[in-house]
């Protein structure tokens, strides 16, 4: 179970310095709306990746 969470905190961490750097490299300012409907989005697709890295090591589990 530890293995996920890091794996969800990991990759949101990562898809959240994206989305805030990149912006600000690029000059482009974002609005309060923008930041929070993205801000959900990276929370959701983070627990989409973690769900998926679950359901591969179930699939490994079952196969062996």
């Amino acid at each position: 179970m530890g293995r996920y969470v890091s794996i969800f905190f990991l990759t949101t961490l990562i898809i959240a310095v994206l989305f805030f750097t990149l912006p600000l490299l690029l000059g482009d300012i974002l609005g309060e709306i923008e930041i929070i409907i993205g801000t959900l989005l990276v929370f959701l697709g983070s627990f989409i990746i973690t769900q998926l890295f679950y359901i591969i090591d179930l699939l490994k589990k079952n196969c062996r």
